[in-house]
């Protein structure tokens, strides 16, 4: 992927799952792609928590996600 993510796309996404506990990642504002890595560098950092769909393509630090639901920032 040649998405970089910034602090402030990853504070971005944390902030908007804290707005609206258990929501997907297809609600949240923004691109869609971009938030999907956003979401799974915050549950890499353990900031996030929810049920996580991974996708078939990887990229170097691992699956990408599919999807994302019921995400809670912790």
């Amino acid at each position: 992927m040649s998405v970089e993510i910034t602090e402030e796309l990853l504070s971005s996404v944390l902030a908007q799952i804290k707005a609206s506990p258990k929501c997907t990642s297809g609600s949240l504002k923004g691109r869609e792609a971009d938030n999907l890595l956003a979401i799974r560098e915050l549950r890499r950092r353990g900031l996030i928590t929810g049920k996580f769909m991974d996708d078939s393509r990887r990229d170097q630090h691992g699956p990408l996600l599919y999807d994302a639901a019921r995400l809670e920032a912790l």
